[in-house]
């Protein structure tokens, strides 16, 4: 069954719920409004939405029973602290907070899946379990789902991300790692205070920082192969309160990337052992603390074949584009650790809409006539995967 025609009759819906959540961001853990309103439009569906892990919702379509499979849909749901400076009419009425990254126009696209499954519901081999996830952009949400039963007894799983970068209606659905690891350190430089005139009654912490930067950026280039990815950045040092006084300690925050696990679990001993040899070598002492992140998202061959399939059989192979794996991180990792899943990557790039600026921009936005192609394909997977597994 191809679910494009049934598609087409929520093209209206499916822009109009976007410019509804669009109206409202709400930032991680704070999504009450958001819930609300995701709860309303499964009531109306003749759904029966479960609210947990404070402001997510899971929601179920179908009867595993039937064919003794269960497909999730995930969607998320936060939005930024970014002041909206797109000018549209349907701009944010929460100062200061913007769906800048797509999650309204991804709750839209679920919200219509559900609508069409629904319509074919007494068809489906299986259930579909909606999930929709709060605290995304903070790395917060999708090990607290999994934790309240979001995965049970799943079989598969589909995410799908507007994305900057891909022209409008066109899809990304490929195997193998499609973004990175992400994970967070704070590294604190103890040294000894003293006058700016008189740096040698001290110990200093500032010079001891600049080394550790360097040799971490050196050692990285040498110590993993080039071959691969292993990417630190330093994105905020703190030190000191005046122009004439060497302080005390000195901190240092950034991210580290990777596509490799293997590669992404030698970092956390790396940065140990640099940050500990450089600042002692300056008398100085230098802690590490390493945060994990959201592992590599790694795409499910056949899950990502499947989704292929899907987009192809609705709107033809055109509709279908490489697309290199991007160092940004995504959480859906974490699900796909429990059961093998895909993450498409939608175009929404139209120079005629003013859809040209990347996600998290003040001036972000989508061309929303591509949206219901999102929906369309989420639905289609979950129904041939019901229908046939990853052979659809």
């Amino acid at each position: 069954m191809l679910l494009k025609e049934i598609g087409e009759r929520y093209s209206s819906y499916v822009i109009e719920l976007r410019r509804k959540f669009h109206q409202c961001p709400e930032v991680g853990l704070e999504e009450h409004r958001t819930c609300e309103m995701i709860c309303e439009e499964l009531w109306g569906m003749g759904l029966t939405p479960k609210v947990v892990c404070g402001t997510g919702v899971l929601a179920e379509i179908g009867d595993r029973s039937r064919g003794g499979r269960t497909v999730c849909i995930r969607s998320d749901i936060d939005g930024l602290l970014v002041t909206e400076e797109t000018g549209v009419p349907y701009a944010s009425k929460n100062p200061g907070f913007m769906h800048a990254c797509g999650h309204d126009a991804h709750i839209a696209m679920a919200l219509t899946c559900a609508r069409i499954l629904k319509d074919i519901q007494d068809q489906l081999k299986g259930s579909v379990r909606l999930i929709f996830e709060p605290a995304e952009e903070i790395a917060r949400g999708a090990v607290p789902m999994i934790q309240a039963g979001a995965l049970e007894q799943a079989d598969t799983i589909c995410g799908l991300h507007v994305w900057s970068g891909l022209p409008a209606g066109v899809f990304s659905a490929q195997g193998g790692s499609r973004m990175a690891s992400a994970d967070f350190f704070t590294i604190t430089i103890h040294g000894k205070g003293t006058h700016g005139s008189l740096p040698h009654k001290g110990i200093d912490s500032i010079t001891a920082a600049a080394a550790v930067i360097q040799n971490l950026q050196l050692v990285f280039s040498r110590e993993f192969p080039p071959t691969d990815t292993a990417l630190i950045s330093f994105c905020q040092i703190r030190g000191g309160n005046t122009d004439n006084a060497i302080p005390e300690t000195v901190t240092i925050g950034g991210t580290t990337r990777a596509f490799d696990p293997a590669i992404r679990d030698r970092f956390q001993t790396v940065m140990e052992r640099v940050i500990r040899s450089t600042a002692e070598a300056f008398g100085a002492r230098g802690e590490l603390d390493y945060r994990l992140g959201n592992p590599p998202m790694i795409n499910d061959d056949g899950a990502a074949r499947l989704a292929a399939a899907a987009v192809a059989k609705n709107y033809g192979s055109e509709a279908l584009a490489e697309f290199p794996h991007t160092t940004g991180g995504e959480d859906f990792a974490e699900y796909q650790a429990v059961v093998p899943g895909v993450y498409l990557f939608l175009g929404i790039d139209n120079e005629a809409v003013g859809a040209v600026y990347p996600n998290h921009s003040s001036h972000f936005n989508v061309d929303e006539s591509v949206l219901i192609r999102g929906a369309v394909t989420e639905a289609q997977y979950a129904y041939d995967f019901l229908e046939g597994g990853f052979e659809g």
